[in-house]
């Protein structure tokens, strides 16, 4: 049986099969759904800080994912990688911190309407999200976020799947100085953009997509470019041209029935301009 259900609710609204409780996620403070929410009280113990942190960052990535690409995303962007800085050094409570300033910023508090289609198939159900933000689903106490076009699949009586490894990045290596030719005639001084670079990864099991994102970290003579991002179903990705400078990328893998892997680790790179040799003729010869 199919049904697709529509249902009004405040953004990152958890959705669950209908035989599991549904888990909330608390919208930004001053913002409480009609009828007035209790306001939350004081963090988790450090015990459960984890687990908490762990979610909050999943439901910041898949917002910052599904924004439009403008200044506000931009600095969910810093915050989030804040709040990942803060998770891998141990650091909960500020990542949680962190990662909840990033959701409020691309979620105003205002009602949302999305809608979840239940496909159920005997013993299993698959909850495809279709429209509005990122949603969670939660099965026998296990979660999975799921952004626009994503599905889960759960068999009756079981928890929701695990989801696929991080992958791991292959070319180039982590810090690689890349030396290239302006990709027009301009040197890269009056602006030549470099150019190609392919980016390499390993097969994740499970995987039917990869979502690819490259960010600027300093860039030579002028404003640092736009995140470029890319989905692909193959294990490698030939980058636009882009300016002189160093950029940091990432790879996030991709499962039909898993869900999304966390962001590979990241690894970085320089692209710089090949110099130009000049050969000057003189009385005696040439001369470099």
């Amino acid at each position: 049986m199919k049904a697709a259900l529509w249902l009004s609710a405040w953004m990152g609204l958890s959705v669950v099969p209908s035989t599991a409780p549904a888990v909330g996620r608390e919208p930004p403070e001053g913002a409480r759904p009609p009828g007035g929410a209790a306001t939350p009280g004081p963090r988790k113990a450090p015990g459960t800080e984890p687990q908490t942190a762990l979610k909050a960052l999943e439901m910041s990535r898949a917002a910052v994912k599904a924004a439009p690409d403008d200044a506000r995303r931009r600095e969910a962007e810093a915050r989030l990688k804040d709040a990942e800085t803060h998770y891998q050094a141990a650091r909960y409570a500020d990542a949680l911190h962190k990662a909840d300033e990033a959701w409020a910023l691309l979620n105003p508090p205002q009602p949302s309407n999305f809608t979840v289609e239940v496909d159920h198939d005997g013993g299993t159900t698959t909850v495809t999200h279709r429209q509005g933000p990122p949603v969670t689903v939660e099965a026998q106490h296990a979660t999975r976020v799921l952004a626009r076009g994503e599905s889960v699949r759960v068999q009756q009586g079981t928890v929701l799947p695990e989801p696929p490894v991080a992958p791991q990045l292959a070319q180039p290596a982590d810090k690689a100085r890349l030396t290239l030719k302006p990709s027009s005639g301009a040197g890269a001084g009056a602006g030549g953009l470099l150019g190609p670079v392919t980016l390499t990864w390993a097969a994740v099991t499970g995987a039917t997509r990869y979502e690819v994102e490259v960010v600027a970290e300093g860039v030579e003579g002028g404003a640092a470019p736009a995140p470029v991002r890319s989905v692909v179903a193959a294990r490698q990705w030939t980058l636009p041209p882009l300016p002189a400078g160093r950029y940091r990328w990432t790879v996030t893998a991709v499962s039909p029935e898993q869900g999304r892997s966390l962001p590979s680790q990241p690894r970085r790179f320089e692209l710089a301009a090949e110099s130009l040799e000049l050969n000057v003729k003189v009385k005696d010869g040439w001369q470099k």
